[in-house]
């Protein structure tokens, strides 16, 4: 059983745990179904087997090694066009926790955190709407902590980076407290701030490199728009993409 967080106001202070469990976000989203629930509830589980990424992919997880957990928040001050700013400030609050332990952590639009050329931790936000605004966000992160071998080299975890092992508890307890540092810097509407940490700890940003969409080109990422949409530069010009669009190579 994980504790719940000493120095938050909200996020953490109720915390349903299951041994065992397909997807914390479909096990969120069953229970938001039944009855409302709390701001700050999080579902947590040792072992998930059949965790989800963006747009249907995998996430696989090692039982008990790692944070594999979701967060129901309820930013209903936010509008279906200023969804985006909930993937800045949930990268930016796990940002925030990993580098209080070591530095050079970035995050990988849209919704990834990689320490140099390895994932460390992948975020899935399912919003649910109502009159145009979010009712709900359910927020499922996958964290890699203590898992020392996976499928393939493009992954990595936080005891591989430092060689040091970690106590889960100890670790969502402090992860709780940055990410609702930054949902209530969103809150107070500093988006303009958010915005712009969130770009200076942005993977590829303002460097050359390759990507693919229908070819493959050079360019520069420049920015995210408002959307979320990926802003890149190329000899063409100005490139948009969104989520899935684009490769990284």
């Amino acid at each position: 059983m994980y504790k719940i967080p000493a120095k938050t106001l909200f996020l953490g202070k109720k915390i349903i745990f299951l041994p065992t469990c397909h997807s914390t976000n479909d096990e969120a989203a069953h229970l938001l179904e039944k009855h409302p629930v709390i701001e700050g509830t999080i579902v947590i589980t040792s072992n998930q087997t059949a965790g989800k990424g963006q747009r249907g992919n995998a996430w696989l997880t090692e039982p008990g090694k790692n944070l594999t957990f979701t967060l129901v928040l309820k930013p209903n001050f936010l509008s279906i066009v200023q969804q985006f700013n909930l993937n800045i400030i949930i990268s930016l609050g796990i940002i925030d926790y990993l580098n209080s332990i070591k530095n050079g952590f970035q995050v990988k639009w849209p919704n990834d955190i990689y320490y140099k050329e390895q994932k460390v931790c992948g975020i899935l936000i399912q919003n649910v709407l109502k009159n145009n605004r979010i009712e709900y966000a359910i927020t499922g992160i996958g964290l890699n902590i203590n898992q020392q071998k996976f499928p393939e080299n493009k992954a990595i975890s936080l005891a591989q980076i430092t060689g040091e092992i970690y106590d889960l508890e100890t670790a969502l307890s402090s992860l709780c407290e940055h990410l609702e540092r930054r949902y209530l810097q969103l809150k107070r509407g500093e988006t303009g701030n958010l915005r712009h940490e969130y770009l200076n700890n942005m993977y590829r940003f303002g460097e050359d490199h390759l990507y693919k969409d229908k070819e493959v080109f050079q360019g520069r990422i420049t920015g995210v728009t408002e959307q979320g949409l990926l802003e890149v530069e190329t000899y063409k010009g100005l490139k948009q993409f969104n989520f899935k669009e684009v490769e990284f190579l």
